[in-house]
């Protein structure tokens, strides 16, 4: 019988191919592989131990780590018994850890390492449900034996069933099963458990397949030679299904990062083929490439030669533009012979040596979502030669809602529906979705399922969009970041904060204040990269300070002051605060995927915010971050 879920997908692939290398991760400097065939004996290994465990269909089990194999080979165990994941971040706290493996009913929770444990033994007694932690490393034997066990330990424990008792379990599955949780990296309140089953993520591959494929998964019985480097938390629902359960679908390899901070090393290494990030990394990448272009003498002949193959790049990505906008593809442009010729050559001397330098030289599809990209930036990536497709959904709809097809990408647009999703605008803006992609609610949250899904099946996903006329899809707003000044103003925050964030090319982030306040004011970061540099120009040691340097400080203002002029003046920014760092994570200013938490800005940054809208302060000053208590 032909699959039907993920779980069948996997044991295929263990099957058909367990020579094959399904995963790959660094050791002591050199990268380690496990097969298909050592990943199902894992899998099975780690079933096995959860049943010994008194986990079966219908439990949930927490998983608190960062990507590794282990991690996949645990998620998988525990769904190929009728078991339910419940990932948590690991840059959560212990109380954040608390309320998924709470809120979750978990069981069992695998934890990476003895840092993660102890978040887990600072909560514990508030915890009754939960009856054993599993290490994946370093633990040293030092707790309670009767809740706390090694990995080791935990896999010895299933040796005594036999494989068939496993088999039985897995037989047990279906696609009406839930599957996994993924709680909602809540940027207000706490996160809300999502509840995908089988079904949902079975058909959400097929349409995904469909739209935006890797490859033909329907030949389960030839190898895939694609590639995909796994760095974004596995917590997240677009780095789950890229990297590891649509992984399973193709049958692809998964490259293990060893850190954000090696990721351009890591991508070098494994040269993927298929490449997801998110708008953060992709803006890091361009900073590094302005940069270098910045620093580089303007007579010098390699510097000249790669701002003409760039705008070379450029004037073939206009025409290519201008196909889909007839409602072709990319293909069809018109590209003159003397153009054609020029960007072949200068893309082989040049431009191929730019996609080299961040490790996509190989890369056939480059994909970002979870939030909106400056179509700047796509720009620019076109040019070198990196088709970025940009897409839209959310944890409630799997991942994906909309994506734009590769071979035909609207710049601007995060694409056209999946096939099979239902995607219509409600009379207020709302963009609501319906299909096998939505998931089956809210755990034990009815109240906010109800909210969230009406009675005819749409999911209503918070967000304000419009399609064109070939059926692109354009997200235009926040529904609920809407600010509504004291004048009764209806004002889209995210329109104004992406062009002041390229308003100054030291400006990393925004944030842009005044629902129910008589005008708008921002908080606005520098970019960490770039700071140092500038800094230093500035004859200041220390770039924090820059955010009081008066110099830097009117430069913004200035730049600010040109925005407002195409703005109505209710929408203008009438004064800001220069922030002396980034926001970061572990302040609980940024989710994981590096969206802005507006709610906990307000509140941290409560004082600088004030003083925008005291009548004697200035329009413009810098502005310390508050010191954690």
């Amino acid at each position: 019988m032909a699959a039907q879920t993920i779980i069948e997908r996997f044991h295929e692939r263990v099957r058909l191919h367990p020579d094959k290398v399904a995963m790959r991760y660094k050791q002591q400097g050199t990268w380690q592989d496990i097969t298909w065939g050592d990943y199902g004996n894992q899998v099975k290994a780690a079933g096995k131990a959860l049943l010994a465990l008194g986990v079966g269909h219908g439990d949930k089990m927490s998983l608190l780590s960062g990507n590794r194999p282990t991690w996949h080979i645990a998620d998988l165990a525990c769904m190929s018994i009728g078991a339910a994941t419940a990932p948590i971040y690991i840059t959560n706290s212990p109380d954040q850890v608390r309320h998924v493996v709470e809120d979750s009913d978990s069981k069992v929770i695998v934890v990476e390492n003895n840092d993660q444990l102890e978040k887990v033994l600072k909560v514990r007694e508030q915890l009754p449900k939960l009856s054993k932690v599993v290490v994946i490393e370093g633990y040293k034997g030092d707790a309670d034996a009767s809740f706390v066990m090694s990995w080791e330990d935990f896999i010895a424990l299933g040796k005594d069933l036999s494989d068939s008792d496993y088999e039985a379990a897995t037989a047990k599955v279906k696609p009406e099963d839930l599957a996994t949780f993924v709680y909602t990296s809540g940027t207000t309140g706490n996160p809300k458990g999502v509840m995908l089953t089988h079904g949902n993520i079975w058909w959400t591959c097929q349409s995904s397949e469909r739209h935006i494929p890797i490859g033909d998964a329907s030949k389960v019985e030839v190898p895939n030679e694609g590639r995909a480097l796994s760095y974004l938390p596995l917590s997240h629902i677009a780095e789950r299904m890229i990297s590891h359960l649509l992984q399973t679908y193709y049958g692809t390899t998964t490259w293990f990062a060893q850190s954000l901070d090696t990721l351009l090393v890591d991508l070098s290494e494994c040269k993927p083929t298929y490449f997801f990030g998110v708008p953060r990394v992709w803006e890091k990448f361009y900073a590094g490439v302005q940069a270098k272009m910045a620093a580089a003498d303007p007579n010098d002949r390699k510097a000249k030669l790669a701002k003409k193959a760039i705008e070379a790049g450029k004037k073939v990505t206009v025409l290519e533009q201008e196909a889909v906008a007839r409602g072709g593809k990319m293909a069809d442009a018109k590209i003159p012979v003397g153009l054609k010729l020029q960007h072949t050559v200068l893309d082989k001397l040049v431009l191929s040596k730019i996609r080299a330098a961040f490790g996509l030289e190989q890369c056939e599809l480059a994909l970002s979502a979870a939030a909106p990209l400056s179509a700047d930036l796509i720009w620019f990536f076109h040019s070198i030669g990196v088709k970025i497709t940009e897409g839209y959904g959310q944890s409630e709809d799997n991942g994906p809602t909309s994506w734009n097809p590769p071979d035909a990408v609207k710049i601007g647009t995060v694409g056209t529906p999946l096939a099979g999703v239902e995607v219509k605008i409600a009379e207020d803006g709302e963009i609501l979705v319906r299909g096998g992609n939505v998931m089956a609610g809210y755990y034990k949250n009815e109240e906010a399922t109800r909210e969230t899904i009406d009675s005819e099946g749409w999911l209503h996903s918070g967000d304000v969009g419009e399609f064109d006329q070939h059926n692109y899809l354009k997200i235009t707003d926040r529904k609920k970041d809407l600010i509504i000044t004291a004048g009764g103003k209806n004002i889209a925050p995210q329109e104004l904060e992406n062009r002041l964030k390229h308003a100054h090319p030291l400006i990393s982030q925004v944030v842009v204040i005044g629902d129910r306040r008589p005008f708008l004011t921002a908080l606005i970061t520098l970019d960490e990269e770039k700071a140092p540099a500038h800094a230093k120009s500035l004859g200041l040691e220390d770039p924090a300070a820059l955010c009081n340097d008066e110099r830097l400080l009117k430069d913004i203002q200035g730049a600010i002051a040109e925005m407002n002029q195409n703005l109505a003046k209710v929408e203008g920014i009438k004064k800001f605060r220069v922030l002396d760092r980034d926001f970061l994570q572990e302040e609980n200013e940024i989710t994981p995927t590096m969206k802005v938490k507006r709610k906990s800005i307000n509140e941290i940054y409560a004082d600088a915010i004030e003083d925008m809208y005291n009548k004697e302060s200035p329009e413009y000053a810098g502005a310390s971050a508050p010191v954690r208590k």
